[in-house]
């Protein structure tokens, strides 16, 4: 099992900074996302909010997790069908080639930022989520109670301005 594979294991936070790794993450969703490293402490440092089509060039390391959360919702996105992502080392490309077959420069390492896959109960709450005017306004459908408190609940949040 490769050190990466290890790492996964533990708590979730970087590990060393041996093996570089050079990223262009690129956001191919709508939304705008931002784009978190997890330091050495697990705390998420957020390095850029990605418009739709907008990419981040990034000097990684390979057991350095980055996720990538929906500005408005908080929801996680998916790369490479994962929740978090964890950089190859820049020569894991290269493995097995002959000299003649490398690149003149270290080229990087596409990664691209997808929507995660919601189920239909799902996109149904978001859906109504949009409708409501105020979160408290969840309690006034004619639903199961465990669904109302989860609408109200749900991000982006829509309070009154009266409470605040």
């Amino acid at each position: 099992m490769c050190t990466n594979e290890n790492n996964r294991n533990h708590s979730l936070r970087s590990i060393n900074n041996t093996h570089s790794s050079f990223v262009r993450f690129v956001n191919t969703t709508s939304r705008n996302v931002g784009v978190y490293w997890i330091d050495y402490q697990g705390q998420a440092v957020q390095y850029k909010v990605l418009s739709y089509n907008d990419h981040l060039d990034v000097n990684t390391f390979e057991t350095h997790p980055w996720i990538f959360v929906d500005e408005e919702t908080r929801d996680r996105f998916r790369v490479n069908a994962k929740d978090v992502f964890y950089p190859e080392p820049w020569f894991a490309k290269y493995r097995g080639m002959r000299r003649e077959e490398l690149p003149s420069r270290i080229e990087r390492t596409f990664v691209r930022i997808t929507l995660p896959m919601y189920s239909l109960r799902d996109l149904a709450l978001r859906a109504i989520k949009k409708l409501l005017r105020l979160d408290h306004h969840a309690f006034l459908l004619e639903i199961p109670r465990s669904l109302q408190f989860e609408l109200a609940s749900m991000n982006p949040r829509k309070h009154d301005p009266a409470d605040l």
